[in-house]
């Protein structure tokens, strides 16, 4: 039976069954056909185009297969980079969006035998960034090496190393008020534990006072002057200081000081009582009224 003629009825419905996804194990790479069977894939093989083809990449296999994995790789990251950007996402997650396209390279093709192992490669280039997440399994972010990305990272690690570096300095300037507060709170607590134990100090003496009585101050004192040396001993009065004599004067006038002649004033004693004073003879004595 011979295919189809393009735009029949037949060849309508070959093209709708053939939408979507088929099973891997029916898809031939190097010929790019999706067969929807086993008897369909085993009829292809045997197909001329197909064997000729096979010949082809027999001569040099290594080169098919690189240039097949320089593609998967170009397609899964750049649907990577436009679909999620850095954002991660679960890698098993983002191979199924990718094979949503039918005319996708297929991993069968290429020189990886798992997407873990791609996953890995990717990583180790630094093309994408990988975690691994117990719920997701491994996770994959698009890394950015353009020179604009790098100097942005560059500029975010500046900041956050000076917002470090500030938290650090405030904690510091914290520690450091707190302590002085501290040190503030002692130092007032010892100075009014000290003003309490001052005024306890003197209430209790205060109270020792008022508790003794006035026969206790006269029996104390009359002890004191009973305490005198027994045994012979002879006490040495202190000397007695003898009074000045007291003149006393019954005049109605107060008697004022003699002035002392100045320079240039005469004395007012007369000559001849100065004269007589000075050959000897005694002064006349002052009366003094009564």
């Amino acid at each position: 039976m011979g295919r189809a003629e393009i735009g029949s009825t037949k060849h309508l419905a070959n093209q709708m069954k053939s939408k979507g996804l088929q099973r891997l194990r029916w898809w031939c790479e190097i010929c790019a056909k999706q067969c929807r069977d086993a008897n369909g894939f085993k009829c292809h093989t045997q197909s001329e185009s197909h064997v000729r083809q096979m010949g082809v990449v027999g001569e040099n296999p290594q080169k098919y297969i690189q240039g097949f994995s320089t593609d998967f790789q170009r397609d899964f990251v750049a649907l990577l980079r436009t679909a999620h950007g850095e954002k991660y996402i679960s890698s098993n997650r983002f191979y199924n969006e990718y094979i949503r396209d039918k005319e996708h390279v297929h991993m069968n093709a290429t020189k990886w035998a798992s997407l873990t192992e791609f996953v890995k490669h990717l990583g180790r280039e630094g093309i994408v960034n990988v975690k691994e997440d117990e719920k997701d399994g491994l996770c994959i972010a698009w890394r950015d090496t353009s020179a604009a990305a790098v100097q942005r990272r560059e500029e975010i690690r500046e900041l956050e190393l000076a917002e470090a570096r500030g938290g650090a300095g405030e904690e510091k300037m914290l520690k450091k008020m707190a302590r002085r507060a501290q040190e503030q709170a002692g130092e007032k607590e010892r100075v009014l534990e000290a003003r309490k134990a001052a005024q306890e100090l003197k209430g209790g003496q205060k109270e020792q006072k008022d508790s003794v009585s006035p026969l206790a101050e006269e029996k104390e004192v009359s002890a004191e002057e009973k305490e005198a040396p027994t045994n012979g001993e002879k006490v040495e009065e202190a000397p007695k200081v003898e009074a000045a004599p007291v003149k006393v004067s019954f005049g109605l006038k107060a008697k004022s000081a003699p002035a002392k002649p100045g320079l240039g004033q005469m004395k007012s004693q007369s000559v001849f009582k100065r004269a007589r004073a000075e050959n000897g003879e005694e002064k006349p004595k002052k009366k003094v009224k009564l």
